[in-house]
């Protein structure tokens, strides 16, 4: 009878360790990436572009500058209400854009918003998320830079 009242020992204490690593809490789904991760993206002239460094900056009233920059290359800077709302960029308009160019070697060209739309999806205490794109002109009416599928989602 001992070595029966064992054995049955043995054989729960293992049916328990079976069953405690089937209830692994691992799971095997592949993680979803977040659809608006921080930062600013753009197309220029057809080129993707994703910056390398996001920032803002409060500027007066309620407006605040977003700056998305590439590095040595340039950038996108962006001003508009922080409020959530779609913005036309004119040049009467609180909302404003700008793209800069900069050479490796020679000064930068500035492409200044022309027309456009950036539109602010969402605003909280931490970080402001939207949408733009714009036509911009640089100091030669004949040139142009055209910005599309820009979004930004920037810490404040």
């Amino acid at each position: 009878m001992m070595f029966s009242l064992r054995s049955l020992r043995t054989a729960t204490a293992a049916m328990a360790l079976v069953s405690l690593a089937a209830c692994s809490k691992k799971s095997d789904a592949t993680p979803t990436p977040d659809p608006n991760p921080m930062g600013m993206s753009w197309t220029v002239d057809g080129s993707n572009v994703t910056a390398s460094s996001a920032v803002s900056q409060a500027s007066s009233g309620n407006l605040v500058t977003l700056a998305g920059a590439t590095g040595s290359t340039g950038g996108v800077f962006l001003d508009v209400p922080k409020t959530v709302g779609s913005y036309t960029i004119t040049s009467t308009s609180d909302a404003s854009a700008s793209y800069v160019v900069t050479p490796a070697s020679g000064g930068s060209q500035f492409y200044d918003g022309t027309t456009g739309t950036i539109v602010v999806s969402a605003v909280s205490a931490t970080n402001i998320t939207g949408t733009f794109t714009f036509t911009g002109t640089g100091s030669s009416a004949a040139s142009t830079k055209t910005i599309t599928n820009g979004k930004f989602n920037v810490k404040l």
